[in-house]
C-alpha cells in the first residue's frame, strides 16, 4: 500500500526511467548520454531532509467518564529526539522517568529521574535486561504471532485537512469490534528520523505483546502524525492532537545533557530493580 510513502517521490522516479527508456537510441554513444542525463537528474531531485522542531501535544484519555490528561513536548534534531511528559511514565520496574532523550549518535538513552539524576543505558543493555526480565518471570516469546493485516484493517479515506500549515491526510486503523476505531491524521511534510526508538521497538517492544500493532503506521521515515482519535461508536474516547509545531526558534538545549546531572548506569539500574521487588 502507499502508507509509507505517499509523497509521490517513486512515481517521479518511475516516469524518469520510463522517459529515458522510451527514447531510440540508435548508437551505443547515445545510451551512454541518456544513462548521464538521467543521473544528473536523479541527483539534482531535492532530498527532503531529517525535520528539526518541536511538536507539543496533548493527549486526552477518557476512561469510565473520567478525562485524563497529559502534555507531551517532543524536540527533534538530527541526531536526537527529547521526549517529555507532564506525567510521570512508567518504562520498566524500578525506572520512571518525565522524560526521555534519545541519542542515535550515541546509541543510548538518557532516562531523567530527578531534576539532577539520570539513567544513561546503551540500547543493547536494555535489550539484555528485558530478556533476563522475561527468563527470571518465565515469559516466553510468541513464535506463532500473526502478522498485521493491513489490508484489511488499514484504509485511506481519501478525506484531508489543514494543521497547522501542513497538509494531513486520514488514515483509519479498524480493530476487532466494528464498533470500535482509530483515526490517524498523517502528513508527508513532516519526516523524522526515528532511530533508536524504531529499533527497540522491533528487538524488544513488539515482542512484549501478544499480536502484531502497525506501529509503522505512527513511527515510520515517510510521515508523521498530527492527529490521532480513538472512537467507541459515536463516542471520543481517545485524542493526541499536535497543539503546536515550531522549526524555528524552539529549545535544541533538551537535547543535550546539563553537566550538572548525575548520571547513572545499568547496575544502578538492576539495583533498584531488586530493591522495589523485595
Amino acid at each position: 500500500m502507499s502508507l509509507l510513502n505517499f509523497s509521490g517521490e517513486t512515481n517521479i522516479l518511475q516516469h524518469r526511467l520510463q522517459w529515458v527508456t522510451h527514447i531510440e537510441i540508435p548508437f551505443m554513444k547515445t545510451t551512454i548520454i541518456s544513462f548521464l542525463l538521467l543521473l544528473a537528474t536523479l541527483v539534482a531531485t531535492p532530498v527532503s531532509a531529517q525535520f528539526e522542531g518541536q511538536v507539543q501535544y496533548r493527549i486526552l484519555n477518557v476512561d469510565s467518564g473520567v478525562t485524563e490528561q497529559t502534555d507531551l513536548n517532543m524536540v527533534f534534531t538530527t541526531e536526537r529526539i527529547f521526549i517529555g511528559s507532564s506525567s510521570s511514565l512508567n518504562v520498566m520496574s524500578g525506572l520512571s522517568t518525565n522524560g526521555i532523550l534519545v541519542r542515535n549518535d550515541e546509541q543510548d538513552f538518557v532516562f531523567n529521574t530527578a531534576e539532577d539524576e539520570a539513567f544513561k543505558i546503551a540500547k543493547y543493555d536494555i535489550d539484555r535486561l528485558v530478556e533476563l526480565i522475561n527468563r527470571v518471570s518465565g515469559k516466553s516469546e510468541n513464535e506463532q504471532k500473526q502478522g498485521f493485516d493491513w489490508d484489511n484493517r488499514v484504509e485511506e479515506t481519501g478525506r484531508t485537512q489543514q494543521l497547522h500549515g501542513y497538509t494531513v491526510k486520514e488514515f483509519v486503523l479498524k480493530e476487532d469490534s466494528k464498533d470500535r476505531h482509530v483515526s490517524i491524521w498523517l502528513t508527508d511534510e513532516i519526516k523524522v528520523h526515528w532511530g533508536l526508538l524504531n529499533d527497540a521497538w522491533h528487538t524488544t517492544g513488539k515482542k512484549q505483546l501478544d499480536q502484531d500493532l502497525p506501529v509503522e503506521l505512527i513511527m515510520n521515515p515517510n510521515s508523521f502524525p498530527l492527529l490521532i482519535e480513538g472512537f467507541n461508536g459515536d463516542q471520543r474516547v481517545f485524542k493526541a492532537e499536535a497543539l503546536s509545531v515550531n522549526s524555528r526558534d524552539f529549545d535544541r538545549s533538551l537535547t543535550e545533557l546539563s553537566p550538572n546531572v548525575n548520571l547513572l548506569g545499568l547496575s544502578d539500574l538492576m539495583m533498584s530493580m531488586f530493591r522495589q521487588r523485595r
